[in-house]
């Protein structure tokens, strides 16, 4: 399915040779995957590059595989990818590079690392340490604080995990009592949060690791009537979660730059096919975003768009 909302599957002129380039995001209609669209339509139309999406409706890697299998066959220049899972990609990701085409990934890797010539990724260590800094300063660094995420072993909230944990060690009189589970289930976050924000006195700070999580955990401190009390950091942007600051029921976010990497997925796509050389690992920038400064110019250009252009 073609994802339609930033204008996608346009041609955007014939320069570059007319080199053709097809983003597959993990899912079509989630404003992180628009937003990369956003940022990449505007430098494939700034070059000269025809760009065009074709992502699965739904989070599904068997449906992202058949995708990029039929692509291979289409044989574009380059494709960008936001893979849906880093082990069911690699075979049609293998068969692609085969072919010929460029593979350049988007916000995740695939585990075998000879597949694609780049990978654009946030620095999710950096962003879960930065969390860390900030929830020391929203609790006074004292209090215990826990961790939502989605499902273990998912690499992206690994690493968010990992950075806040180690980042953490810094305040001693902070304690971090774990990471639950909430199978990236907006309701699911909301009930632990609630749970854990009603039995646990010391619960100083919760930390949401996606999206999903801090919407979810929006809800939980409003339910069991800790909003506020309760320090919430969360991870990355949304309508709802852009709601909740502006509200006050959020400390903050860590937000990323999809427009950005976007942007960087298709000039190493264009240098790639030109034989030009491509780091291997490319990192897009951060930004906190809290209730004083979310409107701000210097953060808004980081929040994630429903359209391009708004």
């Amino acid at each position: 399915m073609a994802l339609t909302a930033c204008g996608s599957g346009s041609d955007s002129g014939s320069g570059s040779g007319g080199k053709r380039i097809v983003y597959v995001p993990a899912v079509t209609g989630i404003p992180f995957y628009n937003t990369v669209v956003c940022g990449a339509q505007e430098k494939a139309k700034e070059l000269g590059a025809k760009f065009d999406v074709q992502g699965p409706p739904e989070f599904d890697p068997a449906k992202q595989s058949a995708i990029v299998n039929a692509l291979v066959a289409d044989k574009p220049d380059a494709i960008m990818i936001s893979v849906a899972d880093s082990k069911a990609l690699i075979p049609p990701l293998k068969l692609a590079k085969a072919a010929g085409i460029k593979i350049i990934g988007v916000d995740g890797d695939v585990d075998d690392r000879s597949i694609m010539t780049t990978n654009i990724i946030s620095n999710n260590v950096k962003g879960g340490a930065l969390a860390a800094d900030e929830m020391a300063k929203a609790t006074g660094g004292k209090g215990e604080v826990m961790g939502l995420n989605n499902e273990p072993g998912n690499p992206l909230g690994e690493a968010r995990d990992k950075g806040f944990r180690d980042e953490l060690k810094k305040y001693p009189g902070l304690k971090y009592i774990g990471t639950q589970y909430s199978k990236n289930e907006t309701a699911k976050a909301a009930s632990i949060a609630s749970s854990a924000s009603s039995s646990n006195s010391r619960l100083a700070g919760i930390y949401a690791m996606s999206t999903t999580n801090s919407e979810g955990a929006v809800t939980g401190l409003r339910e069991s009537g800790k909003t506020g009390k309760v320090k919430l950091i969360g991870f990355d942007i949304s309508g709802p979660i852009e709601t909740a600051l502006n509200n006050k029921q959020m400390a903050g976010t860590i937000v990323q730059h999809p427009y950005q990497e976007g942007q960087i997925g298709v000039q190493s796509a264009l240098d790639a096919i030109a034989g030009k050389p491509v780091p291997r690992d490319q990192n897009s920038d951060l930004v906190f975003a809290t209730p004083a400064n979310l409107a701000t110019p210097e953060v808004q250009k980081y929040v994630y768009k429903k359209e391009c252009g708004k």
